[in-house]
């Protein structure tokens, strides 16, 4: 029997709006964001490639720039260690994450280490990152992975022989470096999963002029 034909996927916006939802009820530290970011980086870079700034840039860019938003506020994230909803950011990405704003006493300083300054600087994970994290970033509660992953790819399509939520965690979870004996437990200590929150309709298949906002 023929396998079935791939067929190109978006979210619909309707689970990104509910995927949203589901996240703000959570207190995620905004420097998350940061943390997804070093982990794709060096995933991407083999752990070979020493993670800079520009790649903390480069995710923000990716997935947390919203289109049609002020220069002065471009981007937009779920994630709040303080309160509920989103909220548009500034641009100044390399501020945030400067080796001055992770300074000993703040929660990213628990996860992250920097080296040099300025435009030098890098960064790598401490021993025992996904535990920092978890509970510093997630104070000690797990992130839904469905509703990360409907986020995070809202404004992407994916080539899937069958529509599901968990072909584009396992997409997700190979990206961002979460497969492998070491990737598994930062996965488990980090993630939980959703998949029962979703069904095939969440993923429609693409068609002319079909973007999420």
């Amino acid at each position: 029997m023929a396998e079935p034909a791939e067929q190109f996927y978006v979210f619909s916006k309707d689970t990104v709006l509910r995927s949203i939802a589901t996240l703000e009820q959570q207190q995620i530290h905004e420097h998350f964001s940061g943390y997804l970011a070093i982990l794709r980086a060096l995933k991407i870079g083999k752990g070979l490639e020493p993670v800079k700034v520009t790649d903390i840039r480069e995710f923000h860019d990716r997935y947390l720039h919203v289109l049609g938003a002020p220069d002065r506020s471009p981007f937009v994230r779920p994630f709040k260690s303080r309160g509920k909803g989103l909220a548009l950011f500034n641009p100044n990405v390399s501020g945030s994450y400067s080796p001055a704003s992770i300074r000993a006493g703040r929660p990213l300083a628990e996860v992250v280490e920097v080296h040099g300054t300025n435009r030098d600087a890098s960064y790598t994970l401490k021993d025992g990152h996904a535990a920092a994290a978890f509970k510093n970033l997630l104070r000690n509660r797990k992130v839904p992975v469905g509703a990360l992953v409907a986020f995070l790819y809202r404004d992407y399509g994916f080539r899937l022989a069958q529509p599901s939520i968990e072909a584009v965690a396992d997409l997700f979870r190979e990206e961002f470096g979460l497969t492998g004996s070491e990737g598994n437990g930062t996965f488990s200590a980090l993630f939980f999963t959703d998949y029962g929150d979703f069904t095939t309709a969440d993923l429609i298949l693409a068609e002319e002029g079909n973007q999420n906002a």
